[in-house]
């Protein structure tokens, strides 16, 4: 009589098998490789844009001063960095068109600038400051706690205080902002 093998036993020996042939294997060694990878965001620059014109409008004879906004200023910074940045205004006298003799100027030193509240986007503080007697460069407004990209917009107001002798006319001056 023929003896069929059990299934157990059929079992048992597949195993032993396989636990011999990987006895017999060779071990396979692992290995890893580690890839340094860079790239680089470039930075943009620092611009200021500021009303090309300004008008502060009309004021009778013997008034002590003329105020008004110069318009929307925007310092725009693509740096992508933390630095911080500073706007500075200066001004040129002021001098009366159409008089041909002794013509009234008012000097830099009588025109004030109040930048106003600033309106920031990205991450930045800006902080303005008044500045009086625009004959030298005078700091109105910093931009500090800068994290990338960011801007700030404010309308200032320019005062000029006028001389007890002014004559009419219209008078004519540049005021200058830099952004650094």
């Amino acid at each position: 009589m023929r003896v069929s093998p059990s299934p157990v036993g059929a079992a048992v020996a597949a195993v032993g098998l396989a636990a011999t042939t990987a006895l017999l294997a060779p071990a396979v060694a692992s290995a890893q490789e580690d890839t340094t990878t860079t790239f680089a965001i470039t930075g943009g620059s620092l611009n200021i844009t500021a009303q090309g014109t300004a008008d502060l409008g009309a004021v009778a004879t013997g008034a002590q001063e003329v105020s008004g906004p110069l318009g929307d200023v925007t310092v725009t910074d693509a740096r992508g960095s933390q630095a911080g940045w500073g706007v500075t205004v200066s001004s040129s006298s002021f001098v009366v068109d159409g008089v041909a003799e002794n013509p009234t100027t008012i000097p830099a030193t009588a025109v004030d600038y109040a930048p106003g509240t600033p309106t920031e986007t990205g991450t930045i503080t800006a902080t303005g400051t008044d500045a009086t007697g625009l004959d030298t460069a005078k700091s109105v407004m910093a931009g500090t706690a800068a994290q990338g990209n960011n801007t700030a917009s404010w309308t200032p107001t320019l005062t000029v205080t006028l001389p007890s002798d002014a004559l009419a006319g219209t008078y004519t001056g540049t005021v200058t902002t830099s952004v650094a």
